[in-house]
């Protein structure tokens, strides 16, 4: 009794489903709706999108080799700006390319991947899913380039490399009956500790002017302390490696109009370049080139699925769900009722039988005793 009071739950099949089909019985049986795909390994190249933006600095004019060339001052004091301009943008340069690279093969390892669905699946269970992938991906990429920077860094400082600037040396030159010295010559340690004593040889870049009573060749050597003589570069900075020196930089002066035209009085072969378009548009960062290159110069990175795409590729041939049966009272009476009007009319039909069949059998019986008496008397 209890069995057929309770709700009765059947399979329903639908065949030839299409995806405005499955959206609708998601809305109507969502919770029990099984859709199995016809293929179940889908790349994610073929339905998973990016929109990647870079640093407006790597794609403008300060990274161009013909801004690098420019900037080319072979003769400049050790610590002026001038000496390491060109190397600091070109530097720059790599490093965004190196970033626009690494991203290139991080999008590429993501289409490789391949998305496994048994079951047809819904569009937030899928964004949901590539997002995931997509973060582990930049997760790693941004691990790599953080080991490649601090490798560069040890093994540069380990070995005491001398940079091709010299920064790592100063020293001063005066001039007697004999010819040229050189005199007050220093090794600076060279690292990035950001302290400001003199031997860690770190600090704001500056255009500095030279001492006239020095022999006009000695600005290879001599670096004139008087601060007096300094005039900043916003946002720009001096080390014994030019590498140290830009990760800390923020390339102010970039998006400062009145900087770029200063620029133009210490390197005279900018006078051939457009300063007002070339300054960047967008709002000062001040962010330094590390902290933009620890996440690979990357402004924006969004990612986006092509739903249809999914289901076109996943293309299932036929949709299952389970409804249930409301048994109700009035049903459960009615079914015993035709159960025993049945159950009536078959015991009437076998008791009607099983009379009929005694009544000949007993018949049959009474007719064989009659005949086997006659055949007694007679033999007698």
């Amino acid at each position: 009794m209890a069995t057929l009071i309770n709700p009765q739950s059947r399979l329903v099949t639908v065949s030839h489903v299409t995806p405005s089909i499955i959206d609708q019985l998601r809305l109507e049986h969502g919770e029990t709706l099984s859709c199995p795909c016809s293929t179940i390994s889908i790349p994610y190249r073929d339905f998973v999108s990016h929109a990647v933006s870079f640093d407006p600095v790597c794609t403008s004019v300060f990274t161009a080799q013909q801004w690098i060339e420019a900037l080319y001052t072979p003769a400049s004091g050790t610590r002026d700006f001038r000496q390491t301009a060109s190397s600091q943008f070109e530097l720059l340069a790599v490093l965004c390319s190196f970033s626009n690279d690494t991203v290139s093969e991080g999008l590429d390892e993501i289409g490789n991947n391949q998305l496994i669905t048994i079951q047809f699946t819904s569009e937030d269970q899928i964004q949901s899913q590539v997002n995931a992938t997509v973060e582990r991906v930049m997760s790693n990429l941004y691990v790599q380039i953080g080991s490649t920077l601090q490798f560069l860094q040890i093994t540069a400082q380990s070995n005491q490399f001398v940079s091709a600037s010299s920064l790592d040396y100063v020293g001063s030159a005066y001039q007697d009956s004999d010819g040229y010295h050189i005199y007050d010559a220093t090794t600076y340690r060279c690292d990035f500790s950001g302290s400001s004593n003199i031997d860690s040889y770190i600090g704001p870049a500056v255009f500095s002017s030279m001492n006239s009573t020095r022999p006009d060749y000695s600005y290879i050597y001599y670096y004139d302390y008087d601060t007096n003589g300094f005039t900043g570069v916003s946002g720009f900075w001096t080390a014994c490696y030019e590498l140290d020196a830009l990760l800390r930089s923020t390339l102010g002066c970039l998006y400062d109009a009145d900087c770029l035209v200063l620029l133009l009085d210490y390197f005279p072969s900018l006078n051939n370049t457009n300063l007002t378009s070339s300054i960047l548009s967008s709002s000062p960062k001040n962010i330094s080139v590390e902290n933009r290159l620890s996440y690979l110069f990357v402004d924006e990175w969004s990612t986006k699925i092509n739903y249809s795409k999914y289901v076109e590729d996943c293309a299932p041939l036929f949709c299952t769900y389970a409804i249930t049966d409301q048994t109700n009272f009035s049903y459960t009476i009615t079914l015993l009722l035709s159960l025993y009007g049945g159950l009536v009319i078959m015991l009437r039909l076998i008791a009607a039988s099983v009379v009929d069949i005694a009544a000949k059998t007993t018949f049959r019986l009474g007719h064989i005793n009659t005949d086997l008496g006659k055949f007694l008397l007679k033999e007698e």
